[in-house]
């Protein structure tokens, strides 16, 4: 027989409370019980609540009553999501809840995102929500987030539209929550991080199938921002033994605060350092920045080379001078690294665009960036620079090889 499990459910009780109501009956059909946290700071609930939203406040640092006297809705909503993310992180280290939803228009989607983005990766999180068929990168950030657009909105109660749209979300958590599967680290196996871009797809391919082949499990990361910051975030959590950062495309969006593939959080390249992990670092996609259709692209940079690798995403040049700049940031995140080290270059391009006699290829560019590495790169931290392209197949076993000879290394250390 399948165990029951327990769902909390995130909401602001004062205003949708009859939706509450609701999916409390429909997890008790499916054989869960449920937990209720009141994360509306205005009015009185309209159900009871197993955690108040005075409750929440405190534990996001405020009194309830001196918070919404600030009258600060921005604030207001950012204590309340830190007080409930430090809610559901506590009633998950208790072992007392299996999964979680939320269910909000821009308010609560904004406070139950806040919260579900401090449960860990692999547990059951899932919102439904007014605003879900929009930009959901400020609300899901790098986390493993289901979000559902609720069609109507959340007024009087259920109707023919909301009330199936409900039904569907508690079936859909109930279902992770009692066969789904977690992510957690196996004894003795040591899992590889493969950064790619599809412009960089092939190498990172044939780098996860040569790592499988070596007994390594590998997980490719897009590095979108999101695929960045959740490997970081991994990286942190100790569930990555090694790093390939083939593809560290992020690092330029970082530095230069332009385009839409900055990391959801700050500090790309710095997890693997920082753990004493084993990296080995490439230069896949760091000469162009990426935004979305060719209207989206400020304007002081339309006059770069540009490609439009798609009708919804725009690759543009960066300047030899902004070269510089993210080889500078690049040696110093490296140099903070305590762990096996190493930086390889391929010499005939570093993505698909960007070969000899791409769109956006500019060797002198190339070299400013490796100029201002080696530059500012520590002693001990070796740059190998390789007569081949990031695609080809001698670059990425060279690669592998490098980061495998210091797994096995690691590995014949008692």
């Amino acid at each position: 027989m399948t165990p029951r499990c327990n769902i909390a459910i995130l909401a602001t009780l004062d205003t949708k409370g009859a939706e509450v109501a609701a999916m409390q009956g429909l997890l008790q059909t499916l054989g869960c019980t449920a937990t209720v946290i009141d994360i509306g700071p205005l009015g009185p609930p309209a159900v009871r609540a197993d955690h108040a939203s005075d409750e929440v406040a405190r534990l996001g640092g405020w009194n309830l009553a001196e918070l919404v006297r600030t009258g600060r809705r921005d604030g207001i909503m950012e204590a309340m999501g830190k007080g409930a993310g430090k809610l559901l992180s506590l009633l998950f280290s208790q072992g007392k809840i299996d999964g979680a939803i939320g269910l909000g228009g821009n308010q609560g989607t904004a406070v139950s995102a806040m919260a579900m983005r401090c449960l860990p990766f692999g547990f059951p999180k899932y919102l439904v929500s007014t605003i879900a068929s929009g930009n959901i990168r400020p609300y899901v950030g790098d986390r493993d987030i289901g979000m559902v657009f609720s069609v109507g909105d959340f007024l009087g109660g259920l109707n023919p539209v909301t009330g199936p749209v409900l039904a569907n979300a508690a079936a859909a958590v109930a279902g992770m929550a009692k066969h789904g599967a977690r992510i957690t680290p196996r004894p003795g196996e040591r899992t590889i991080a493969v950064t790619a871009l599809g412009n960089t797809e092939p190498a990172a391919s044939r780098a996860v199938q040569a790592f499988q082949e070596r007994g390594f499990p590998a997980v490719a990361f897009h590095a979108s921002g999101a695929g960045g910051s959740a490997m970081e975030d991994l990286i942190a959590a100790g569930l990555i033994q090694g790093v390939l950062d083939l593809t560290p495309h992020e690092l330029t969006e970082e530095v230069l605060a332009a385009g839409v593939y900055q990391p959801v959080n700050p500090g790309r390249m710095t997890a693997a350092g920082k753990k004493g992990i084993p990296q080995v670092v490439s230069t896949g996609g760091l000469e162009y920045l990426c935004f979305g259709p060719r209207e989206s692209i400020p304007p002081r940079l339309r006059r770069r080379r540009i490609v439009m690798h798609n009708p919804f995403n725009a690759n543009v040049k960066v300047s030899r001078a902004e070269m510089a700049a993210v080889g500078a940031v690049m040696a110093e995140r490296l140099n903070a690294a305590a762990g096996p080290t190493a930086v390889l270059v391929p010499l005939r391009g570093w993505s698909v665009y960007g070969s000899p006699g791409g769109p956006l290829h500019d060797g002198a560019g190339n070299r400013r960036l490796l100029g201002a590495l080696k530059k500012n790169l520590r002693p001990g931290i070796a740059v190998t620079e390789i007569d081949a392209h990031i695609n080809d197949a001698a670059f990425v076993d060279a690669c592998v090889d490098r980061l495998a000879s210091y797994l096995e290394k690691e590995r014949a250390t008692p």
